[in-house]
């Protein structure tokens, strides 16, 4: 009797151990995050590295210094643009599982309708193809079959998902569950509430998409008449300080003999300066006002930068 209780205790926690790595498994791993994180690092650091490495090494064979300088911009795009990818991806993965919610919710609904208790209805509705929402709620599924309590199911799922709607409607979803209760109803509120709440940031992103395209406006403006500048007068410029040194007029006084010692090459190299500077602030700036985040602004600065180095070096 007892090595059968013995037996019996070693089957429960084998069991047990089983059934917590498979939970474990389900659910995403901060540790693997983390690991991406530290390789997309790695690889946005070589990235860098090497460009600007080779174009320092092609600027010093020919001799030209924009070569370098345009060589250090791109190797810090390039640096950018790898964890500018990721943190986008992730970006498009949260607005696929809060386009998905309503979807989910109104699934809910009529399986509950249906004669389906809550938990029977979350099971029936990890079946269907919800996008980013999909995988979280399988997961969801196997960990309330495995026996998890519904508190760290619920909060697994939000965990997986991270956030704002998914967050609200699970907190929601626990409460119905626990109160009990006319469900019918109050799964008919929390899906009008968050159809509500994605209607609100429709209208949000439509009235402020105008002020995106602003940003461009005055930036390209801002090009248009740095080029000018440095096509016509500086040159202009560089016409009149040939004459006076060629006459021998560049020391005398007035205006003309200050045009003699204008430096036109730090005049040029101050406007392409400014115009880094404002693709970076009007890139951040685009981004928080269009998708109201400062990492989905990062695409709108690496466009600036391109735009600038082509307008200085290629016009």
């Amino acid at each position: 009797m007892a090595l059968e209780k013995g037996t019996k205790k070693s089957v429960r926690k084998n069991s047990k151990r089983l059934e917590k790595k498979l939970i474990k498994g389900l659910t995403p791993s901060k540790s693997i995050l983390g690991n991406n994180k530290v390789r997309l690092i790695i690889i946005s650091i070589v990235a860098s590295l090497s460009v600007i490495m080779s174009t320092q090494l092609l600027g010093s064979f020919s001799g030209s210094s924009s070569i370098k300088e345009i060589g250090l911009i791109f190797g810090v795009i390039a640096g950018i643009v790898p964890m500018t990818l990721f943190q986008l991806k992730e970006v498009q993965r949260r607005d696929s599982i809060d386009k998905h919610m309503p979807v989910f919710l109104l699934a809910l609904l009529s399986s509950v309708q249906s004669g389906a208790n809550l938990i029977k209805a979350i099971e029936q509705t990890a079946n269907r193809n919800l996008g980013g929402l999909t995988i979280p709620l399988r997961n969801l599924r196997a960990n309330m079959s495995w026996g998890m309590p519904m508190d760290e199911a619920f909060a697994h799922f939000a965990d997986s998902t991270n956030t704002k709607i998914s967050r609200r409607v699970t907190v929601l979803l626990e409460m119905a569950l626990k109160i009990g209760g006319d469900i019918d109803e109050n799964l008919d509120m929390i899906q009008k509430h968050v159809t509500e709440m994605q209607n609100i940031e429709k209208n949000r992103k439509s009235q402020l998409a105008p002020y995106t395209y602003t940003i461009y406006i005055s930036y390209a403006v801002f090009l248009a008449v740095a080029v000018l500048l440095i096509t016509s007068f500086f040159t202009e410029i560089e016409k009149v300080q040939e004459s006076l040194i060629s006459g021998g007029g560049a020391s005398e006084g007035g205006l003309f003999g200050s045009l003699a010692s204008m430096d036109i090459a730090l005049m040029e190299a101050a406007l392409f300066n400014m115009s880094l500077i404002e693709a970076v602030f009007g890139g951040l700036a685009a981004g928080k006002i269009g998708a109201g985040s400062y990492v989905a602004g990062i695409k709108h600065v690496v466009v600036m930068i391109v735009l600038a180095v082509i307008a200085f070096n290629v016009v």
